[in-house]
């Protein structure tokens, strides 16, 4: 009886590992946190996810998805120097020299405003303004308008610069290579009181707009150190009362009323943005050892006639998680940074960021030193953090 040998069975196919898929590990690099060390980890495990976490479309992607550019760290003015000092976790903080400023000549500027990847200083010696790209050290330089000059300004009081990208979707935080646009005030004395001016610089067309003005019935005119973007609008704190606003669209400068009651010191209040996308103000107040946080919101009627609605007051020692007391004069709002909707807090020797969504705070560090602040933000690079070997981005 004869038997029919059989054919030996090929063994079965062993299922793909799941990081084997492009998409799956894809959608998983893109859940992980939006602090550069994170990717540029995950892009020196392989060639392939190298290629997969520097993919532009992904990149994109990567923005939309968190919304909002980390903060690295801050710029300071400390003892009689401008550095950065990174706030990431440890090991992840990114060291000073990494996003250090040349001091070529930069030893008498004067910071004016921090926003969307860019720093904005004014250099009144030479009569010119500069603009820095921390992340790639590109530097555009640029004389003062001679709108200014021909009205006698001598010097730029304060001042924005921001991102003009005219993209869909475009998420600020990697704005390298976006166009953007600067914001010039200065203000001039006059026998009734006081005229301030601006002027805007467009990158994309290199051309200092038409002078526009307005009127203040008051002189010594004092701007605060940073202008906070609600829409379309920038504000300033001016004077003790009073609050300037400049429609980036209608290009049109218009001065408003704090909301009543608000301390009248700079270091005490802010302009931040309203739950509602509008124009909302913070202030430092209550007693002496029980400093409490208040937040306004500006509603506008049917008429057009604005008012100040206050929207919440919360213990500043609860949102701090502190056990001990907090003496009101040892306590100051430093900063509103509008990218990631928070405002910066000193109180005693301590940097706390506290996010106004949620009002989780953080303390950022110490310093015994007075001086100002210049929250920094954006997303990882290609190309710049991932130039980087992974020992000279990350120190412990």
């Amino acid at each position: 009886m004869s038997h029919r040998r059989r054919r030996p069975s090929s063994p079965p196919q062993v299922p793909a590992h799941p990081l084997e898929d492009d998409d799956i590990l894809h959608d998983i690099l893109l859940r992980l946190p939006p602090q550069p060390p994170y990717l540029l980890r995950a892009s020196i495990v392989s060639k392939r996810w190298r290629r997969l976490a520097t993919d532009p479309k992904f990149l994109r992607r990567f923005r939309v998805h968190h919304g909002k550019p980390p903060l690295l760290g801050d710029f300071s003015y400390e003892v009689g120097s401008f550095s950065f000092r990174s706030t990431l976790d440890p090991p992840y903080r990114i060291p000073p020299c990494r996003l250090s400023l040349r001091p070529d000549g930069s030893e008498g500027w004067t910071c004016l405003d921090c926003r969307h990847g860019r720093i904005l200083f004014d250099d009144w010696r030479r009569r010119r303004v500069i603009v820095w790209d921390p992340i790639t050290d590109d530097r555009c330089v640029l004389a003062y308008p001679q709108q200014f000059r021909d009205s006698g300004i001598v010097q730029i009081h304060s001042g924005a610069v921001l991102c003009a990208s005219g993209d869909q979707g475009h998420v600020h935080g990697a704005c390298h290579s976006s166009p953007f646009k600067l914001v010039g005030l200065s203000s001039y004395p006059r026998d009734d009181g006081a005229i301030i001016f601006a002027s805007v610089y467009s990158s994309e067309t290199g051309i200092w707009s038409e002078l526009v003005s307005t009127t203040l019935s008051r002189k010594g005119i004092i701007f605060s150190s940073r202008g906070a973007l609600v829409g379309n609008t920038l504000h300033w704190l001016i004077t003790t009362n009073s609050i300037l606003e400049f429609d980036l669209v209608a290009q049109r400068l218009a001065v408003t009323k704090r909301p009543l009651g608000a301390p009248p010191h700079h270091d005490n209040v802010q302009i931040i943005q309203s739950e509602d996308g509008g124009v909302g103000f913070a202030a430092l107040s209550g007693s002496r050892y029980d400093p409490c946080l208040q937040m306004w919101d500006m509603k506008v009627d049917s008429d057009g006639a604005a008012t100040w609605v206050l929207r919440k007051t919360v213990e500043l020692q609860k949102v701090l998680g502190l056990d001990s007391m907090i003496e009101k004069n040892k306590a100051s709002i430093l900063h509103y940074l509008d990218d990631v909707h928070a405002i910066f807090l000193r109180v005693h020797s301590s940097v706390y960021m506290v996010q106004l969504e949620s009002m989780q705070s953080k303390e950022l560090f110490k310093s015994i030193h007075n001086c100002i602040y210049h929250p920094f933000t954006s997303f990882w690079t290609e190309g710049v953090f991932s130039s980087l070997k992974p020992k000279q981005l990350i120190t412990r």
